[in-house]
This record gives C-alpha cells, sequence and structure tokens, in this order.
C-alpha cells in the first residue's frame, strides 16, 4: 500500500477514485454537516463513508480519538456532480 496525507491507501479507495471521487477528509459532526453543506454549494456530488480502521493515520499518537468517535465519523468523498 502506498501512504497519502499519512493514511495508508486501501483497496476500496482505489475503486471510489476509479470511479472519479476524491477523498477530503474524516470528521464527525457539527463539521461533518458544515462541510457537506459547503461541498453541495460548490457543486459537488457527496459521499459519505463510515470510518474504517484503514482510514486512521499512521503512526498517529490519538487512538483513543478514534476509538471513541470511530462510530461517529465518517470519510467525505466528492465527485464533480455527473
Amino acid at each position: 500500500m502506498s501512504e497519502l496525507y499519512g493514511v495508508a491507501e486501501t483497496p476500496r479507495d482505489v475503486a471510489f477514485e476509479a470511479d472519479g471521487w476524491e477523498k477530503q477528509f474524516t470528521c464527525g459532526e457539527p463539521r461533518l454537516s458544515e462541510m457537506v453543506e459547503l461541498f453541495t454549494s460548490m457543486g459537488r456530488e457527496i459521499h459519505l463513508e463510515p470510518m474504517a480502521s484503514e482510514d486512521r493515520p499512521l503512526g498517529v499518537d490519538c487512538e483513543a480519538c478514534f476509538t471513541s468517535c470511530g462510530e461517529k465519523m465518517q470519510t467525505i468523498w466528492t465527485r464533480k456532480k455527473i
């Protein structure tokens, strides 16, 4: 696997990218709703994926953040509307 911004690229990422999706970032509320609204206002199509263990940054010391908030966090994917 290659590393992109300190996160391992997964087969799921490759499949989304092949369909024209661009991975933005992983977050929870209230930023999630704000960013969905922002990307929508920019004319982007939005896809939200529940955070998977593969989405965790590599080598990060804040494992507790992902453990405690993991179920609430989602990865934002965007692409130009087709």
